[in-house]
């Protein structure tokens, strides 16, 4: 039961999505995007067969590779799992039905319905733009390597660990500090005294971490003392005072070459897919139209020192009349008998 209304809500997820784009900026409406003819294109040529055709909605046949293109979308937005393939017929008929109505309402002689089929049509043009680019865009065997170099060279190779206690107050830490060259315990004080929740379990203990983790300042600390070694003075970050003492430390070894090869490609793919709208922009005739700034109020004033009168507003009377509401009387103590 919940796996059927888990279809249902997928296939609506899905059908009804279409069109939702916001509209765009751009008023101009485009006369070169017909919805009606490009969406039936692909069946103008050719009579609707079982082969090309998954139903025929008033005359209007819907292709099987719509229906194959939307359930790969499914399947893709569902983790793999299987939708029926009726349901999303009868998702499509549905759809069409709608469209079929707009068109008989003149919907999309409408300006909001205009603005949002135009941009939808660019959207899809931009996508498939980008996945254009990102197929024929050629990564070389030396630029992914030098990639690699360069990533590797800055990283932080050395690993710390470490355990710490944080105090509220540079004097709690110093107290901390002197039980500790007293010879207290340092995962006893932790336990008793840091503010941090989880030294209550665990004495402070922090385990391996690159420095890159932490915050600069406990990083600086960490990497200015030996394996062994305690700071000698309180350690302030934006979450308080630490007592930071250094465990071990080892070189942790860049990650195969081969395992992140595939993702510096992407990288590199962005990059130049980057630079590609950037050569686009500098090669395109681009004017950007701004609105007229509304003129400002003008004001003038009469006399000296005092405040200019908005040119809207006439000018108060010399000699202004009396208020017709009746003012009150002062309030009189009763006379004594």
């Amino acid at each position: 039961m919940r796996k059927q209304a888990l279809c249902a809500t997928a296939v609506a997820s899905i059908l009804l999505s279409v069109g939702c784009n916001n509209p765009s900026d751009n008023t101009q409406k485009s006369s070169s995007f017909n919805p009606s003819a490009t969406s039936l294109s692909s069946l103008a040529d050719s009579k609707p067969t079982a082969e090309n055709t998954v139903v025929i909605v008033n005359g209007q046949p819907i292709s099987r590779a719509m229906l194959q293109s939307i359930m790969a979308e499914m399947a893709q937005r569902s983790g793999g799992h299987e939708v029926p393939e009726d349901k999303v017929v009868d998702g499509l008929i549905a759809r069409e039905l709608l469209r079929q109505e707009a068109e008989k309402n003149n919907l999309a002689k409408e300006p909001s319905v205009a603005l949002k089929i135009e941009n939808a049509a660019r959207e899809v043009l931009v996508q498939a733009s980008v996945e254009n680019f990102r197929k024929t865009a050629a990564v070389t065997e030396e630029e992914l390597k030098k990639e690699y170099d360069a990533r590797v060279a800055a990283m932080k190779n050395t690993e710390y660990k470490a355990r710490h206690i944080l105090l509220d107050g540079e004097q709690d830490a110093k107290d901390v500090l002197a039980k500790l060259q007293k010879g207290a315990k340092f995962d006893e004080l932790a336990k008793k005294l840091s503010k941090d929740p989880s030294a209550k379990q665990n004495g402070g203990e922090l385990g391996w971490f690159n420095p890159q983790q932490m915050v600069p300042e406990f990083s600086a600390a960490l990497a200015s003392l030996k394996n062994g070694e305690t700071t000698k003075a309180p350690v302030k970050s934006q979450f308080g005072w630490h007592i930071i003492e250094r465990e071990d430390s080892r070189e942790q070894a860049p990650p195969p070459y081969e395992a992140v090869k595939e993702q510096f490609r992407n990288a590199l793919v962005g990059q130049k897919l980057q630079k590609h709208v950037e050569d686009l922009k500098a090669s395109a005739k681009i004017e950007r139209l701004t609105l007229p700034t509304p003129p400002a109020v003008s004001g003038k004033t009469d006399e000296p020192g005092k405040p200019p009168v908005a040119a809207s507003q006439p000018a108060p009377a010399a000699n202004p009349a009396p208020s017709a509401a009746p003012v009150a009387a002062p309030s009189q103590k009763p006379a004594k008998q």
